[in-house]
């Protein structure tokens, strides 16, 4: 037989668990009018903390490209620039850490590289996955894609470099000096300046990069990859005064400089760009002019000097 003084109570207990479990943040004060309750505001700066604990726990613990972009899209709007610099920064060292790695995915037999050949033909930049019918090209194309790569090719091998326009996606979160960081990369990874023993990209372009490059360094002396821009630089000077065995500055048979390459340097030099880099360009045309525009023993020793490329 029921209580009915039982029940009642027992109702009245789930009616006020039930009211408490369903709380929008409003009470009454003892008017009965409502009154807001302001909740506690959540810490950033907790958060990013415990979002850079979980990311160096994953960096250390993990070490799968993949799983690493995936908490960045997840985590990275709630880290301030410099640590959205941090975990770029960390990445690509991954990234070019597991490279080597990952490139073997690509010398594991001739057939691959034979399959690669016939269905990218030369157009790396151009293939849908979608449509790949074979699936075990689909998938190393897959697999490179997600990992942050991209194809390159070169006297007909087919291997993964690393994708710096994919770094688009986290680099506006990041400090300035970062952006402009992987704005020089993905320049160069969007077309590479040299294949197969020649240039790929005009004079123009080399010089506009080598200049992008070289105020990178002037602006961030203390920069984490200072050391890889100025390797990239040094690169780009050698393409400058030397260009490459298959695009030579200067002719193999009548030792002349390349007219359009002249025409873009007299042309930077008379843009009164203040740099070292427009400095050597308006030396070595000088120095040029009194060779007869011609490539010989002294106009070599001066671009050796001047490069300080080995003789």
């Amino acid at each position: 037989m029921f209580n009915k003084k039982t029940l009642t109570i027992s109702m009245l207990a789930s009616v006020v668990i039930f009211s408490a479990g369903c709380s929008t943040g409003n009470k009454t004060n003892n008017s009965g009018e409502p009154v807001e309750v302001v909740q506690p505001a959540e810490n950033p700066q907790a958060i990013e903390e415990q979002v850079m604990s979980d990311f160096n726990n994953l960096m250390t613990n993990n070490q799968k490209i993949g799983e690493v972009i995936q908490f960045m899209d997840d985590n990275i709007s709630k880290v301030s620039p410099e640590n959205v610099s941090v975990m770029i920064l960390a990445l690509e060292d991954l990234q070019m850490n597991d490279l080597p790695t990952f490139e073997q995915k690509f010398t594991s037999g001739e057939e691959l590289q034979v399959k690669l050949r016939e269905l990218l033909k030369g157009n790396v930049d151009e293939i849908k996955i979608e449509n790949i019918d074979d699936a075990e090209i689909k998938s190393l194309l897959e697999e490179t894609k997600n990992n942050g790569y991209k194809i390159e090719t070169a006297e007909g091998y087919y291997f993964p470099i690393i994708d710096y326009q994919f770094y688009k996606t986290f680099t506006p979160k990041a400090t300035e000096e970062i952006q402009d960081y992987f704005d020089i990369m993905a320049v160069e990874s969007n077309q590479v300046p040299a294949k197969d023993g020649a240039l790929m990209v005009s004079w123009d372009e080399i010089v506009e990069r080598a200049l992008a490059q070289e105020a990178f360094l002037k602006q961030y002396p203390n920069s984490e990859r200072l050391d890889e821009i100025t390797e990239l630089y040094k690169r780009y000077e050698m393409f400058t005064f030397f260009g490459l065995n298959n695009t030579p500055l200067f002719s193999y048979d009548t030792k002349k400089i390349d007219t359009e390459a002249k025409s873009v340097y007299m042309d930077t030099v008379s843009r009164g760009i203040e740099s070292n880099y427009t400095e050597m360009l308006k030396n070595f045309l000088e120095f040029l002019a009194k060779n007869n525009d011609t490539l010989n023993n002294e106009v070599d020793a001066f671009r050796k000097d001047l490069t300080d490329f080995p003789s």
